[in-house]
């Protein structure tokens, strides 16, 4: 028996409707595109930025954010794709920097002031506009090289002292008062020789990359 006109668009319809629900039913990357959820997380600091308006909403937002963050990271190091010692590289990173953006946004007191040079705080900052910046320069249609590198050493640095343990930093910081003496004139990260380890250094390259969604 033929199948009339009629019949043939009535199959079509049906087809199409359970080809879009299929479709529907997997999350943007179900297996997802763990790489694409680790950039929504830092393009998602423009709206912690926003809930940081309360502190406390905003601090909920934070840590939410910083644990999708370490759950994309951990898929990628389960699937052999990413090694585990960047992938904590990539987390300081992230946390520094969405702790920056809640707290320089949170209607509360500032950092609490320390007699040093406050390399937690400038690390912090530099990566959250540095981010800022790579997201916003992957929407246009040229991207200047010399920028990107430029952005990719001051997150090298960056990353190199977020992810450096709490006895290293306290030393460095010590090393650089004691050096000041009483002038009290301590120098920018950047003018520090700073040992940058490969792993950081790879966090940093992939974040650039990731940043420009490329």
């Amino acid at each position: 028996m033929s199948t009339t006109r009629r019949e043939f668009l009535q199959r079509l319809g049906i087809a199409l409707a359970a080809l879009a629900a299929a479709r529907c039913a997997i999350p943007g990357g179900s297996q997802g595109d763990d790489w694409d959820d680790l950039r929504q997380q830092w393009a998602g600091l423009e709206g912690l930025a926003q809930d940081a308006q309360d502190a406390d909403r905003g601090d909920k937002t934070r840590q939410r954010l910083a644990a999708e963050h370490r759950a994309a990271l951990d898929r990628l190091v389960a699937a052999g794709k990413l090694d585990s010692a960047v992938a904590e590289d990539m987390q300081a990173a992230f946390d520094g920097a969405a702790y920056h953006v809640w707290r320089a946004n949170a209607p509360i007191t500032c950092y609490e002031p320390m007699i040093g040079p406050e390399y937690q705080v400038e690390s912090s900052s530099n990566l959250a506009k540095q981010a800022e910046a790579l997201l916003e320069m992957s929407e246009r249609s040229n991207i200047d090289n010399a920028t990107v590198a430029q952005a990719q050493t001051a997150i090298e640095r960056d990353i190199a002292f977020l992810a450096m343990p709490e006895s290293e930093k306290t030393s460095l910081t010590k090393a650089v008062r004691d050096a000041a003496g009483d002038s009290l004139k301590f120098p920018s990260l950047t003018e520090i020789d700073l040992d940058i380890p490969p792993e950081s250094a790879e966090a940093a390259r992939l974040l650039v990359d990731l940043l420009l969604d490329k």
